[in-house]
C-alpha cells in the first residue's frame, strides 16, 4: 500500500507554495563538499571490490542512487540558469 502524503506537509506543495529558495555561495560550497565526500566513499568501495576481485554484489537501493544523481544534475542545471540570470541582471544594471 502506498504511503499517503499529509496535506501541506511538503514545502512547495501545489497549493500555492513556492519551491524556489534563495541559496548562497556558502550553500553551494557545502553541497559540493558533501558530494565530494560521498564520491570519495563510493570510490573507496569500488577500490575494495577491485582489490578483492569482487565482480558484483546484490544490494537494495541502487535505483535510489540513480534517481538522486538525476536530481543533482537537474539542480546543477537550475543553478547554472540562476547564475546566468544574475549575471545578465548585473550587466543590465551597469548600462
Amino acid at each position: 500500500m502506498a504511503k499517503k502524503r499529509e496535506r501541506g506537509s511538503r514545502q512547495g506543495s501545489s497549493r500555492g507554495g513556492s519551491r524556489k529558495r534563495i541559496i548562497s555561495l556558502d550553500d553551494i560550497n557545502k553541497a559540493a563538499a558533501l558530494l565530494s565526500q560521498n564520491s570519495g566513499g563510493l570510490k573507496g568501495l569500488a577500490k575494495a571490490m577491485r582489490e578483492h576481485k569482487i565482480a558484483e554484489i546484490e544490494i537494495d537501493g541502487f535505483g535510489l542512487l540513480e534517481r538522486g544523481i538525476d536530481e543533482i544534475d537537474r539542480f546543477i542545471d537550475n543553478v547554472e540558469k540562476g547564475v546566468s540570470r544574475a549575471k545578465r541582471d548585473i550587466n543590465r544594471s551597469a548600462l
